[in-house]
């Protein structure tokens, strides 16, 4: 039987990553909200390095209070401006209870994976259900 407390992060993370440099716009962050079915979008430098994540709610929220008081705000603000700065991070090696354990900790649903400083990865709660409920743990039991 597989122990799921000794899989690390990096067998179960989403390696494909939109991503958004700090500088771009909000109407980008938008357009990528938008466009794909994603909940959490990191914001990282010109070398990669993680700064921060946009969260759907982070960009709706401030949508709103754009709307709210000067449309032409809007035009003005960038990632950064938006975007969580004190993000927790998980390494690829740590072990999924790790990340599971911060989940059911915390209220935000999202984990960027950090490898010496660049990001590599990020595993959400849906990345961990997702693996909770495949065939080859089900067939395991």
């Amino acid at each position: 039987m597989i122990k799921v407390q000794s899989i690390p992060v990096s067998e179960v993370m989403s390696r494909d990553l939109l991503i958004i440099r700090k500088d771009e716009m909000l109407g980008r962050v938008n357009e990528i909200f938008r466009a794909y079915n994603i909940h959490h979008l990191p914001v990282v430098d010109a070398h990669g390095q993680l700064c921060g994540i946009i969260s759907k709610a982070d960009q709706l929220r401030a949508n709103h209070l754009i709307g709210l008081y000067n449309q032409a705000f809007h035009e003005e603000v960038t990632a950064q401006d938006i975007m969580t700065r004190q993000v927790a991070t998980i390494g690829p090696d740590e072990p999924l209870q790790k990340a599971a354990d911060v989940f059911l900790s915390n209220i935000f649903h999202a984990l960027p994976v950090v490898d010496r400083g660049q990001l590599i990865g990020i595993i959400t709660t849906h990345d961990l259900l997702r693996f909770s409920y495949s065939e080859e743990l089900l067939l395991d039991d």
